[in-house]
């Protein structure tokens, strides 16, 4: 995730985490482009590219998402407060 973000930012990239009772939250915002809301379902397919001129193969997202779902997570892809993308994850918290 803070590959991409990087990849894509004009200047800035932020990381959050947060914890509640029953999830952790893991947020990544950058200053770049953004994705427009239509093509971010589509974005998160493996291989799926709306920039064929920037570097990478359109794996990043949909691997996450994988992962995300492996883990009964939830993953969003949202505006963010910095004007481009957040990625938005949620894990939930598992006892030991």
């Amino acid at each position: 995730l803070l590959d991409n973000a990087c990849k894509w930012a004009d200047s800035e990239v932020h990381l959050g985490i947060a914890t509640s009772e029953d999830h952790y939250q893991l947020w990544v915002d950058d200053d770049g482009p953004g994705i427009p809301y239509q093509q971010r379902v589509q974005v998160l397919e493996r291989g799926s590219r709306l920039d064929e001129e920037v570097d990478g193969h359109g794996l990043g997202l949909g691997i996450v998402r994988d992962i995300v779902q492996a883990w009964g997570g939830q993953l969003q892809l949202l505006e963010s407060p910095m004007g481009g993308l957040r990625v938005d994850i949620q894990l939930p918290r598992r006892s030991l």
